[in-house]
């Protein structure tokens, strides 16, 4: 019976990275290695259509503003590399997830190695059962 039961599971297809269970941390771990292809297709599927992006220069409302501002970092910064350093979970609940982080960036700028970093927050929210990125905001490092 053992061998039958583990004969029909081999003959199911393997469970995709969306297939997979996810709860926050694994969303926002997903969401950073999507950053990293460079492809909006990879990304949206991790955003809300509502999400909210605030940076430095501008705040993006919805789905359409966060495309054009990513392609526009894309564009100017070659090969960039994000990062997320010690994430603290600051609020959990079964729907709502918030985080602050540093952040660090890597790439090329008009051909030169360029890099930089700072604060970041993020609110995760489920939405029919997945959690997405609902709120992103990134600023620099304080004054000193």
């Amino acid at each position: 019976m053992k061998s039958i039961a583990c004969a029909l599971l081999s003959l199911l297809p393997p469970l995709s990275a969306a297939d997979t269970i996810m709860n926050h941390e694994t969303a926002l771990t997903t969401y950073i290695e999507k950053l990293n292809t460079h492809s909006w297709a990879q990304i949206a599927p991790c955003v809300t259509e509502d999400a909210v992006f605030i940076f430095t220069e501008d705040t993006f409302v919805g789905k359409a503003a966060a495309k054009a501002a990513f392609e526009k970092t894309v564009k100017l910064i070659e090969n960039e590399v994000f990062s997320l350093h010690d994430i603290a979970w600051t609020a959990v609940t079964d729907d709502v997830a918030t985080c602050h982080y540093e952040f660090r960036w890597k790439g090329l700028i008009s051909g030169l190695e360029a890099s930089g970093g700072g604060r970041g927050t993020s609110i995760l929210r489920k939405v029919d059962g997945r959690w997405l990125i609902a709120h992103e905001h990134l600023g620099p490092y304080p004054r000193k």
